[in-house]
Formats: structure tokens, C-alpha cells, sequence
């Protein structure tokens, strides 16, 4: 078998995704003209994905993960072909939540056959060129989403989009390997309330050791209020979209993303650069780049104009990433004997900051402007970590002056 097939397979799923996630959004607004409606097909994406975490895991162990991610392939690309003859509000909100859903059954599983595949001892080596991958679909699907919808209409978008989960499918169908998952039929349900009680659990385990760690709990507040804002920029931007050019809302949307995409990409490219001083600095750089992550969105969401909206973009894609791998980074640091709790519970925090982020961010567009709401949720992510640096400022000195007093 050719290991590699199996990561482009990934990747081809993740093109497909990426498309649907501009097309959906598109296509709601475009038939409603209601940002309500828009956040509602959004926060479904999410609350679809978040419960399936619940237990997508246990299927994952106790199934064949192979004919998993061929069955949910094959799932997505129906969903989505549903809405061409029926493009009507509710549905799309339905197809949102059921994309959401079986994206989490395709990722879990995935995950849990690289070290089958590749081995334990290249794991780093294998994510790193799943992240490459995921950077290079995220831009190529943004930008493929924009030019088909914009010159040849969202109904082709959503058959080339359906076409790449079906090809998806087949090549996995096609391929053959040792899977890591037992074959064995056991009740799911009793799995699911294990899973429900273990979420509780983690979370008591994690805040008693975040008690202990207060800079790990810092950027975990951090990141659960950057989680909430992030809802500002995810509406905002087909609403800005819009704004620039009603008729190529679809274009500019996707466009907007992929210049994002490219500073992300960019990002990836120049932290391994700076790694010394990121290491000596890393708590700093994190708090750092989510404020610039933040003016960043403020900035060009609260503007018309392409030549300012484009660079800006960029600029933020940059330290979006920057932000999000920093704080993976952190958590990586952690004790091994809770890394994975700490990571599945800031997961479910930041699932739970985006859904509640899409609840508030439609009333104050009701209330106020888009650059307004935007200038509300990430300003209240600024000012955060603003007074989340002066904490930990005050932290480390206290720290430093114990240490010389011992």
C-alpha cells in the first residue's frame, strides 16, 4: 500500500470541506438575507461536530476505522448533493449540523490510523505533513469555492464538492492495511455514557491540576475567550463579502479566507525559524499574537476597501496560526500523565465558546453594525489578554522573587 495515498485521501476530504464550508454559508444568506439565519447554519456546523465527539471515539475503537471513513465519505457527499434540488433554509441548517456531525466521525477515525499506518516512531513527521496538507486544501478549497461558485453557480460547487468526498471514498475502498480498531459489535450506548461521565471527571481532574499551573490556566482563558470572538469574524465575513460586492459575495468570501489560508501558511513556515526566542519567550509570544490576531480582524472587517482588506488578511492569518499553534505548544508541555485531558477539555471548551459566540454575535448585529460586533467580541478578547499579561506579569515576579528568596 502507499502510505502517502492514505494522507492525500485526507487531504482531498479536507478540500471538499473546506468548499462547503464557503458554498453553505453562501447559499443560506443568499436565500434568507438573515445573518440570523447565516449564525444558525454556522453554530448547527458546530454543535453537529461537538456531538459527535461524545462519541465518535468509542465508534472509532470499536469499529473498523477504514470502513468508517469510507461510509462517512460517502455520507457528506449525499448530504450535500440533497441541497441542489432543495436549496431552502432549513435544510441547509440540517445539512450544516450533519456535515458537522460526520466530519468528527472522519477525523477521529483518521487520527487513530496514522500510528497504525505509519508507525509510533514518525508520528511528528506524519502531522507535520498532515498540517501542510490541510494548509494547502484550506486555501486551494477556499479559492476553488470562490472562482466555481462565482463564475459557473453553487450548484456545480456542490458537485465537484460531493465528487471529491465520493473520490475520497473510492480510493479508500481501493486501499488495504492492518487496522488498529478491534471488529467487534459492542453496544455503543453503554460507550456513550462512559464517555458523558469521563467528560466530568476530566474536568475536575484538569482543573485541579490548572489550579497548580496558573499560566497554563491564563492562556486556557485566553483561548476560550479568542474561541467566543472568533464567531465575530466567522459571520462577518460573508457579510463584509457582501458589503464589497453583492453579486460575487461568493467570490470575495472564499477569496478573503484564502489570503487568510496563505499567511497561515506562512506562519507555519517561520515559527521554526524564530525557535529559540519563541522558547524563551513563549507564554509572551502567544498573549502577543492574540492581540494581533484580533486588530487584525478589527481592521479589515471595519472596511470596504480590497487593497487594505487583503493585506490585513493576511497579516491576521499569520497570527492567527501563530496563536493556535502556541497554544498547542503549551499544552504540549504539560504533565503526560493528564496532556490528553488538558487537550480534550480546552476542545470542548473552545466548541462551547464558538456555539455561545453564535448566540450572542446575530443579537448585536440586530443591535449595532458588523465592524461593531466585531469590534465588541475581539476587543473583549483584546482587552482579555491585556489584563491577562498584567496577571501573569505580576506572576512570574513573584515567582522570580521567591526563587531568590529560597
Amino acid at each position: 500500500m502507499n502510505r502517502k495515498l492514505f494522507l492525500y485521501v485526507k487531504a482531498f476530504s479536507d478540500f471538499g470541506n473546506f468548499m462547503d464550508m464557503i458554498v453553505l454559508n453562501v447559499l443560506i444568506y443568499a436565500a434568507t438575507g438573515s445573518p440570523v439565519y447565516l449564525a444558525a447554519a454556522m453554530a448547527a456546523r458546530t454543535f453537529g461536530g461537538v456531538l459527535s465527539s461524545l462519541f465518535s471515539g468509542v465508534v472509532a475503537d470499536r469499529y473498523n476505522r477504514r470502513y468508517i471513513m469510507i461510509i462517512t465519505n460517502v455520507l457528506r457527499a449525499l448530504i450535500i448533493l440533497i441541497l441542489i434540488p432543495f436549496p431552502n433554509p432549513t435544510l441547509i441548517i440540517v445539512v450544516s449540523f450533519l456535515i458537522g456531525f460526520t466530519n468528527t466521525f472522519f477525523a477521529v477515525s483518521f487520527s487513530s490510523e496514522v500510528p497504525t499506518i505509519f508507525g509510533e516512531d514518525k508520528i511528528l513527521q506524519t502531522n507535520a505533513l498532515v498540517a501542510r496538507l490541510t494548509s494547502i486544501s484550506l486555501v486551494a478549497g477556499f479559492i476553488g469555492a470562490a472562482l466555481i461558485t462565482d463564475f459557473l453557480g453553487y450548484k456545480i460547487t456542490l458537485l465537484i464538492d460531493a465528487s471529491t468526498y465520493l473520490i475520497s471514498a473510492l480510493v479508500l475502498l481501493k486501499m488495504n492495511w492492518e487496522t488498529g480498531s478491534a471488529n467487534r459489535v459492542i453496544a455503543v450506548a453503554s460507550g456513550v455514557k462512559e464517555k458523558v461521565i469521563s467528560i466530568f471527571h476530566d474536568i475536575k481532574e484538569v482543573y485541579k491540576y490548572l489550579t497548580v499551573a496558573p499560566m497554563l490556566m491564563m492562556v486556557n482563558v485566553v483561548f476560550l475567550v479568542g474561541a467566543f470572538a472568533g464567531s465575530s469574524h466567522n459571520l462577518g465575513i460573508p457579510l463584509l463579502a457582501e458589503m464589497i460586492h453583492v453579486e460575487r459575495q461568493g467570490f470575495f468570501y472564499g477569496m478573503i479566507w484564502a489570503v487568510w489560508g496563505l499567511g497561515s501558511v506562512f506562519a507555519t513556515m517561520i515559527l521554526p525559524r524564530i525557535k529559540p526566542f519563541i522558547e524563551k519567550q513563549l507564554y509572551w509570544v502567544c498573549f502577543g499574537s492574540a492581540i494581533l490576531m484580533s486588530t487584525g480582524f478589527i481592521i479589515f472587517l471595519s472596511t470596504t476597501m480590497v487593497w487594505i482588506i487583503f493585506p490585513f488578511a493576511f497579516f491576521t492569518g499569520i497570527f492567527d496560526a501563530a496563536f493556535t499553534t502556541l497554544h498547542a505548544t503549551i499544552l504540549q508541555k504539560s504533565e503526560n500523565h493528564i496532556r490528553g485531558r488538558i487537550f480534550g477539555v480546552g476542545m470542548l471548551l473552545k466548541s462551547l465558546g464558538f456555539a455561545l459566540g453564535f448566540l450572542v454575535a446575530p443579537i448585536l448585529l440586530e443591535k449595532t453594525s458588523m465592524p461593531a460586533m466585531v469590534w465588541i467580541l475581539h476587543g473583549a478578547l483584546i482587552l482579555t489578554t491585556c489584563v491577562i499579561i498584567l496577571v501573569a506579569s505580576n506572576y512570574k515576579t513573584k515567582q522570580k522573587l521567591l526563587t531568590k528568596a529560597s
